[in-house]
């Protein structure tokens, strides 16, 4: 039987679910592995965790890219915890409904994420949502037989 080549978004849930496993993963734990797999699919791209606030507020990662004149910012990333509802924060809902309105109102190009859901914002309307495993509640991850994607609907 040939061998099949792992990807990088394989060796990222692989991560991901080696560190559920544990039974003491934060929304901290996974943030090496999303920095290696963004990384990884963009080269030159740098994804850097807890950077400098910005006028919105304090997201957990800035993406950009270096150019001759300094890094360019390309957007931002705001982590929640494996299995946290994204869908509900999104309504401005909860203990951090209101964060998600400021980002949503201040960032031009940003992405929510519990590590396996990733819910794409451009000029505040999401564009594009994408999952790539489920947990099981187990500390295992259910890989998606084909990352399920969908694009929002222009308005």
């Amino acid at each position: 039987m040939p061998m099949t080549q792992s990807t990088p978004v394989d060796d990222y849930r692989r991560q991901i679910e080696r560190k559920l496993k544990l039974g003491n993963a934060t929304e901290h734990t996974h943030r090496p592995a999303l920095k290696s797999l963004i990384e990884s699919l963009a080269p030159g791209v740098t994804a850097a965790n807890e950077p400098k606030p910005v006028d919105c507020g304090a997201p957990d990662m800035v993406i950009s890219r270096k150019a001759h004149h300094g890094p360019v910012t390309l957007g931002h990333i705001e982590t929640r915890d494996v299995g946290v509802n994204l869908d509900g924060m999104e309504r401005g809902k909860g203990a951090n409904g209101e964060q998600f309105i400021c980002y949503r109102d201040g960032l031009p190009n940003w992405v929510l994420t519990d590590y396996l859901d990733f819910h794409c914002f451009v000029t505040g309307e999401k564009r594009l949502t994408a999952r790539i495993a489920s947990p099981d509640g187990k500390g295992k991850l259910r890989a998606a037989l084909r990352p399920r994607c969908a694009r929002m609907p222009d308005s």
